[in-house]
């Protein structure tokens, strides 16, 4: 009987197993599916970033104004969308709505949390595979801060700049017409290049930039942040480019000594390639490509031309300009610009500036709601109008809503030409979901942003792009047509090296495209195409 009841239960065994082997083997044979491509995120330095302005972008506590909680809360959504990292705009106790003018640089300004909120944010973004990187403003601090305010002490009270922060500051007694303001109650003037609530900081004393490794090691090792964008690079000595990059190298020395991996790009708002490129000397990781942004920047000037000749010109020259260890950080918009919503004519064209960015070479940078289409109100330029609140839900008051606004300017919903981030989740052709399609190929292909790249112009009109990006063992074809016409694309299979079409961008609803295996593609209008 025992016999028996062995030979039942390993029968019963047998039945149990065979299935669960039948259903693995199914699953591995599903996961090798050539036609299948996944994700292929690399952690290194080349990331998909989105720039948020916490004031403005979700709200937990219910006062009004977005918070370190609130980003907390989002990170699924920033994941989800594609991007793999974040800039936050200043997070330190000042003065300001726009928190340039830092009174503390290692607290957390109350209105946005605490540092265990922050710590919080870090770590958690860090489960999900998200960077975060914080902006260091260093050109100057707040007029509010302690060091400015007992270093002007020190003039009322000894008629000279003397005591612990003496040098922290440019202080003189030659007046000058511009950049220049009075040490109230003395005969002192005082650097302040912006304005006379940020004064600038004397960046050859020994002693700022031993508070500025120290402020680094702290955000950096104790907090575990991944790196800083640098405010204001080309204002740290006003108009002399050698000085300028000489502390950038002191700073980037500094910063890697106290973690080797740390991410630096920095805003050298410069107007041409060249003048950008001078900035790279120093060793920093980045700056901002702001030849390429804004409505006259190249991205969206190539866009609204549909000139595809020139596009593929235009990449293969940033290649050459910056050389191969520069990671390019392209952008089309941030808080100092226009918003795409507003300059790109038209929901088609707003996609396809989102596409050519995202076919970019280095790490892309995307601003909280251009993902949505948000724009700046009757095409305003004020720094309060390009900060307004994030629209999650179309509904006027909600939950998180961010209804106390930058500078107190009025909302209605006419700031939002475009619907909110529900509305558009739920639409297969919204901005959002391209948004979405579009960093998602990034992190599919590594060589879009790593890649070499190459163009090829043969047998090509003037609406058509075709370049390939060749990274370590993967090479792709990437096809634009920036037409708003359907294109039809006759390409040498054998020369570009592709088998078959894996990723694809389209602007409109228009179709997809159709390839038939030999080379002959047929593009819908504003539609981007990779093969492998």
């Amino acid at each position: 009987m025992k016999r028996i009841i062995k030979y039942v239960v390993l029968l019963l065994l047998v039945a149990l197993i065979i299935p669960t082997i039948s259903s693995c083997k199914s699953c591995k044979e599903e996961n090798n599916n050539d036609d299948e491509v996944k994700l292929n995120i690399i952690d290194d330095k080349y990331r998909n970033y989105y720039e948020i302005f916490v004031y403005s972008f979700f709200d937990t506590n219910n006062d009004g104004i977005g918070d370190l909680n609130g980003v907390t809360q989002k990170l699924d959504y920033i994941k989800e969308m594609g991007f793999n990292g974040i800039w936050l705009m200043p997070i330190h106790p000042s003065p300001t709505y726009h928190k340039y003018d830092v009174k503390d640089y290692y607290a957390i300004d109350p209105a946005y949390g605490t540092l265990d909120d922050f710590k919080k944010l870090v770590d958690e973004a860090h489960k999900r595979g998200i960077n975060i990187i914080l902006d260091l403003v260093v050109n100057h601090s707040s007029s509010e801060h302690p060091w400015f305010k007992n270093a002007c002490d020190s003039i009322r009270k000894n008629g000279s700049p003397s005591g612990e922060y003496a040098d922290f500051y440019n202080f003189t007694k030659q007046s000058s017409t511009t950049g220049y303001s009075l040490v109230s109650g003395t005969s002192y003037y005082y650097e302040s290049r912006f304005w006379s609530g940020m004064p600038d900081l004397n960046l050859d004393s020994e002693n700022v930039k031993a508070e500025i490794v120290k402020i680094m090691n702290y955000w950096l090792n104790d907090y575990n942040v991944d790196g800083f964008r640098l405010d204001a690079v080309t204002s740290y000595y006003t108009g002399n480019v050698p000085s300028n990059v000489e502390f950038l190298s002191w700073l980037n020395t500094e910063a890697k000594k106290l973690k080797s991996d740390a991410y630096i790009v920095g805003e050298a708002w410069l107007g041409s390639d060249f003048e950008i490129n001078r900035y790279y000397q120093s060793g920093i990781d980045s700056f901002f490509l702001f030849t390429g942004a804004q409505a006259g920047g190249t991205i969206s000037s190539l866009v609204k031309q549909q000139s595809g000749a020139s596009l593929g010109k235009l990449m293969v020259k940033l290649q050459e300009t910056y050389g191969e260890d520069a990671i390019l950080a392209p952008f089309l918009g941030n808080h100092d610009t226009m918003r795409p919503g507003s300059f790109m004519p038209g929901e088609e064209n707003v996609k396809m500036a989102a596409g050519v960015l995202s076919m970019m070479s280095g790490s892309v940078f995307v601003y909280y709601g251009e993902e949505i289409g948000m724009i700046s109100k009757d095409g305003s330029n004020s720094d309060p109008h390009k900060r307004i609140a994030m629209k999650w839900m179309d509904k006027n008051i909600y939950e998180g809503m961010c209804y106390t606004t930058p500078n107190g300017i009025k909302i209605d919903n006419s700031y939002y030409y475009y619907s909110s981030v529900d509305s558009q989740s739920s639409n297969e052709y919204s901005i959002l979901n391209y948004y979405k399609k579009a960093m998602q190929l990034r992190n599919m292909f590594p060589s879009i942003a790593r890649g070499k790249v190459e163009y090829h112009p043969e047998g090509q009109n003037n609406y058509i792009c075709v370049i390939t990006k060749t990274y370590q063992d993967e090479k792709i074809t990437i096809v634009f047509n920036l037409d708003s016409f359907e294109q039809t694309v006759k390409l040498d299979q054998s020369s570009l090296g592709f088998t078959k079409l894996v990723g694809e961008l389209y602007a409109t609803n228009d179709g997809k495209a159709k390839y038939d295996g030999n080379g002959e593609v047929v593009l819908p209008p504003h539609s981007i195409v990779i093969f492998k």
